[in-house]
């Protein structure tokens, strides 16, 4: 066990956030602590008076205005029902490798917050515990919540984490640009084939270029595709990959037509797209690309920047697919560890979070479209503009989703690492679309195996 912990620290060490998924990529780092307690040398909280907290610890990532909505939520908790909170908040690289020193010294705070691509290391080494115990007791009330929306906690037999807002990955374009070109409309459930052929007609049109879909995030533009062949990107026991060689030759072509549509200009070079030092300076957000890939928790920012009249739709999948391919990925989840002092009160605070009113509007949908079904038309109903587009989008997408699938093995964000690596050498043309993914599976099958 202690081997398998002090993994965890050095995986924790050498991640990299995830852009789109931890709330605004935006994020500047932020502070460790509230203004009511501070760390001691060990990790532990101390109040202000140099006492030891004997309460339940809660930790998460994120930025200011996440960490005000937070400890709003569960100071209202705290206040309602007798109990006692301390508060550890930080940028993304610092909070995890805060959280694995603190795995190691059996000192996790009792709450924390999760993401899909630690989830299972921290699940496999003993570190959080199985809510379904308290969903049974309905100290965890996920009665409002649509399984879609909840079902990324699931991980073997067990329930581990609760959804704390809703991502789905999408295709943004820029209705302007599309009208002015005289192109239909992207629809949602569109294919691999009409996205090229929309990409290629508006840019023969108008020369206005469409934003490198596969730099940045390509795992996020070949998951769907495989998943709507009915196949999966990792195996069931996360030792390998999910996939047969005759998909494995469909994202290849795949990443050749993203090649090939970046020699013919149709695509936004791949220095210019690699130099953008944050969102505000993507192309889609500027105006001078018809189309680009994100989360739809980005939209209101990429829409507002410059004002763009931009729409979302759903991500293209393989022209021969049978199945849904895309997923609602949870943000964030939040998770109750084995070091938690009172299990059942942080069940009872988490469900507060998720279901009660007045929270949530103080929360106001800030790590994305909240899992309660009566929460999410309550913000709904308040919403306008581009919010009210996410939420329209996320009411309409669903049924273009089918359950994600089961967390992904601890290591594959060093696999995601290599893919983007071989990636960005593709798009300089210093490898074949064969041998990028050929690379990008081998040295894979070496980490998964570890």
């Amino acid at each position: 066990m202690k081997k398998s912990l002090l993994f965890l620290a050095a995986a924790a060490v050498a991640g990299v956030a995830v852009t789109g998924c931890s709330g605004n990529s935006d994020e500047k780092p932020t502070a460790i602590q509230n203004e009511n307690t501070q760390a001691d040398a060990s990790g532990k909280n101390a109040s202000a008076n140099g006492k030891t907290g004997e309460g339940i610890r809660i930790a998460w990532w994120g930025n200011q205005k996440r960490a005000d909505a937070t400890i709003a939520a569960f100071d209202a908790f705290a206040e309602a029902n007798g109990a006692d909170f301390t508060y550890e908040y930080n940028s993304y690289d610092a909070y995890w490798e805060t959280l694995a020193t603190q795995s190691v010294g059996n000192n996790l705070p009792g709450i924390v917050q999760q993401v899909t691509d630690q989830y299972a290391g921290y699940i496999n080494n003993g570190l959080l515990l199985d809510l379904n115990p308290y969903v049974e007791s309905g100290a965890l009330d996920l009665s409002n919540c649509d399984d879609i929306y909840i079902s990324g906690g699931n991980y073997k037999d067990g329930f581990y984490g609760v959804s704390l807002g809703a991502n789905v990955m999408t295709i943004m374009y820029n209705q302007d640009l599309f009208d002015a070109a005289g192109v239909k409309t992207p629809k949602m459930g569109w294919t691999w084939s009409e996205f090229v052929s929309a990409a290629r007609e508006i840019y023969e049109k108008t020369g206005v270029q469409t934003e490198n879909v596969a730099l940045g995030m390509p795992r996020y533009l070949l998951e769907p595709m495989i998943r709507s062949k009915g196949q999966a990107l990792y195996s069931e026991d996360g030792k390998g990959f999910g996939f047969d060689d005759t998909t494995k030759a469909e994202l290849v072509q795949v990443l050749q037509d993203c090649y090939d549509l970046t020699q013919e200009g149709v695509f936004v070079n791949p220095g210019d797209q690699l130099l953008w030092k944050d969102n505000s300076e993507r192309a889609l957000c500027t105006g001078e690309a018809a189309m680009g890939m994100n989360w739809s928790s980005q939209f209101s920012n990429f829409a507002g920047y410059f004002d763009q009249n931009l729409a979302m739709t759903t991500q293209p999948l393989f022209d021969n697919g049978t199945e849904k391919g895309m997923y609602v990925r949870p943000a964030q989840f939040f998770s109750i560890t084995k070091d938690c002092p009172d299990p059942e009160t942080a069940a009872k605070a988490i469900s507060f979070f998720i279901n009660d009113k007045t929270a949530n509007e103080t929360l106001n949908g800030e790590r994305g479209i909240p899992a309660s079904k009566i929460i999410r038309e309550e913000l709904k109903t308040k919403a306008e503009g581009n919010e009210k587009k996410v939420y329209d989008f996320m009411d309409e997408v669903v049924d273009y989703c089918r359950d994600a699938d089961p967390a992904e093995p601890s290591t594959s964000r060093q696999c995601v690492e290599v893919l983007n690596n071989n990636v960005n050498e593709l798009m300089y043309g210093q490898m074949t679309a064969q041998e990028c993914v050929d690379s990008w599976m081998e040295q894979s099958l070496e980490i998964l195996a570890k």
